[in-house]
């Protein structure tokens, strides 16, 4: 069996779900390779579709979220002569010439817009293998409804039944299984371990705050907000590759104890560790801490995506929101002014959270081939 990953250059959150799906396939013997589908048609295409989108989460949020508002009403596809499906098309032709080459069984999308140049492919018959989109938000991003001729849709949840539905997609298709992630994130360890190993002081209240890969978000008002609250706690402090806050937050002087990291590589024992996790609610990001049991309290959620995964979670209990009228000092005083309230969310975490996604994934695409070739034989 060969399977073949595509890919899309916006943020890490995409990348990472392919690398655990590629692992768990190499695990199992399977020949998988993973690429980058606007890299390989036109580098150029890739970097602007990359910084475009860091362009707009980072300086045009408003703009951004209204697009999403607007594109996310579409659930028919386009017309067939409309300049984006020319496009795309376009695209899908050259495309086509690497698959002919590779020649997979299986092709996985984990961006919906490798997902539409696959679907057109499909559509067309020029390719006949087992095509897969992987959602990795709790959304149906706007354009799915341009992906209907895929076989499979990996969701985080039996919940998107309602939106696929929709958007006119086949629910029969869909794989519910959660979203992909690195399968260290289903292993738990104990918290008083996890804070032995990181150094931490065992008996006290400790937070985790996280910004993404990218560094996205306000780290250093978080901390100072943080410091101001009248009960004592610790706190690890991510700031991924953003080198820049980095520098700034080590500098800043606390009565509280913060730990400060840039890139770490230890994410799921800092998860163990903690009480609870700050962060912008990410797909990927949010599986890990669901697959962890780890209760949230979501801050500065992108436009479009990430803000309907902060609906999602908080309104099925999984998570707390902080905003400008409910601070973040004042989420995380309500959060362990009632302890209690860390347990229910924990117990609400454990009914929707995924573990082993990217095991499972294979092994369902592995028998389906197998089965396959069998038929075949017959």
């Amino acid at each position: 069996m060969k399977a073949l990953i595509l890919s899309i250059s916006t943020g890490q959150g995409h990348h990472a779900t392919g690398q655990a799906v590629e692992n768990e396939f190499r695990k199992r013997g399977v020949d998988c390779e993973t690429l980058d589908a606007y890299e390989y048609i036109e580098p150029i295409l890739s970097e602007l579709v990359s910084k475009g989108y860091l362009l707009s989460t980072a300086y045009a949020k408003r703009i951004s979220s209204k697009l999403y508002d607007i594109v996310v009403k579409k659930n028919k596809p386009l017309k067939k002569y409309s300049v984006p499906k020319i496009t795309n098309t376009v695209w899908a032709r050259d495309l086509k010439n690497y698959i002919e080459e590779s020649n997979p069984d299986v092709i996985v999308c984990t961006h919906v817009l490798a997902a539409i140049l696959v679907n057109i492919m499909k559509e067309r018959q020029w390719v006949d293998v087992v095509t897969v989109g992987i959602v990795t938000d709790f959304t149906l991003h706007p354009l799915w409804e341009e992906t209907r001729h895929l076989d499979y849709y990996v969701t985080p949840t039996d919940l998107l039944e309602f939106q696929m539905k929709r958007k006119g997609l086949e629910t029969a298709k869909m794989l519910p299984i959660g979203i992909p992630i690195n399968p260290k994130f289903s292993e738990r360890i104990d918290q008083l371990e996890a804070r032995k190993q990181l150094g931490l002081e065992l008996h006290k209240h400790t937070l985790l705050l996280m910004s993404g890969s990218m560094g996205y978000g306000k780290i250093d008002e978080s901390i100072e907000r943080l410091d101001r609250l009248n009960f004592d706690f610790q706190v690890m402090v991510v700031c991924g590759n953003n080198k820049k806050m980095y520098k700034k937050v080590k500098g800043l002087t606390t009565q509280k104890r913060f730990d400060i990291y840039g890139y770490v590589s230890n994410v799921d024992v800092m998860m163990d560790a903690a009480d609870c996790i700050i962060t912008k609610p990410g797909g990927i990001t949010t599986s890990e801490a669901m697959a962890k049991g780890l209760p949230m309290i979501m801050v500065n959620p992108i436009p479009g995506h990430e803000m309907r995964n902060a609906e999602f979670m908080l309104n099925n209990g999984l998570a707390l929101y902080a905003t400008k009228s409910f601070p973040l000092d004042e989420a995380v005083f309500s959060l362990f002014q009632h302890p209690e309230r860390i347990s229910l969310l924990r117990s609400t975490i454990e009914i929707y959270a995924s573990q082993n996604s990217a095991e499972n994934l294979c092994n369902f695409l592995i028998k389906n081939y197998e089965e396959n070739v069998a038929d075949k034989q017959q």
